[in-house]
């Protein structure tokens, strides 16, 4: 999903409450699959913030409307301007999750989905910093002191999927924070098989959407 919902509900000729519907239909079944297999090898860690704030929540009357968006530098979930944060399995595929805050215990419930004796690399937030005795091999970058890069160690590629990710949000127009994980899971789903034609692509979708787990 590339376009606006109101860009398909025009396109379709569908009234926007129903294209909205299904949409989120579609995006919650995609973001219910979104963590399959830890990733493993070498791995960027960072996180990025976007104004996200009550836009198209009809409970909020439009005087009293927040969007965050004058906020600057690290926000939270409760000023409208929440953290996603990201792994990045170089060459391979990407796990995008939005936060309350960057903590220590939303880096470790992140963590669970790499595997043990990769390496992870992340610059020098306070909050990664204890990595690395947790089963890792933690490297980091101290951006603080201008530190962008040593070697191979670096998280310039996932700094790129977040620039790719803010590009994609803006064709929404703003997101209400409680859809944001929608939208960030919708993205992962269509990073995560760049590698396909737009027919697997779609193919690949309909799977995810169909898809019932297996009871045992």
């Amino acid at each position: 999903m590339n376009k606006s919902i109101n860009r398909i509900s025009k396109e379709l000729g569908r009234r926007y409450k129903h294209v909205m519907r299904i949409a989120h239909i579609v995006m919650e079944r995609v973001k219910t699959r979104r963590f399959l297999e830890r990733l493993s090898g070498v791995v960027e860690m960072d996180e990025m913030y976007i104004p996200a704030g009550q836009k198209g929540n009809r409970c909020i009357s439009r005087r009293s409307r927040r969007r965050g968006l004058k906020l600057r530098g690290r926000g939270t979930w409760e000023k409208d301007k929440p953290p996603i944060m990201g792994l990045l399995e170089r060459g391979g595929r990407a796990v995008l999750t939005v936060a309350k805050n960057v903590t220590k215990r939303a880096v470790d419930e992140l963590m669970d989905l790499v595997a043990a004796g990769s390496v992870i690399i992340t610059d020098d937030f306070r909050s990664y910093l204890h990595l690395g005795g947790e089963g890792w091999d933690h490297r980091v970058v101290n951006h603080s002191l201008g530190e962008y890069a040593r070697g191979d160690d670096h998280t310039n590629t996932v700094e790129g999927l977040f620039q790719d990710l803010r590009h994609w949000l803006d064709t929404f127009k703003g997101v209400y924070k409680r859809n944001l994980q929608l939208f960030v899971s919708m993205f992962q789903f269509n990073y995560n098989h760049r590698g396909l034609n737009p027919m697997d692509v779609f193919k690949e979708l309909i799977r995810t959407i169909l898809y019932t787990p297996s009871v045992t």
